[in-house]
């Protein structure tokens, strides 16, 4: 599990591919057997996020191998 911020822009190659070039990591749980949550993100919102997702339950759309979760846009 990951959270990734910094998703509102996008780039779309010639094969259809997408990129995010502004994503950050925000933080990952490194087991699910015995969860450890490392938070990697420089940016204060990026960790108080990271934190929140990472420690809840979440109702989430599944676009297959990615679920996404609709939040609130904060300030930096």
């Amino acid at each position: 599990m990951a959270v990734l911020t910094g998703l509102e822009r996008w780039e779309k190659n010639t094969q259809g591919r997408h990129s995010f070039p502004d994503a950050r990591l925000a933080g990952y749980v490194t087991d699910l057997a015995t969860p450890h949550i490392a938070i990697t993100s420089s940016r204060e919102s990026d960790r108080r996020l990271a934190q929140l997702l990472l420690g809840t339950r979440l109702a989430s759309h599944s676009g297959g191998a990615i679920a996404c979760v609709t939040t609130r846009p904060s300030a930096d």
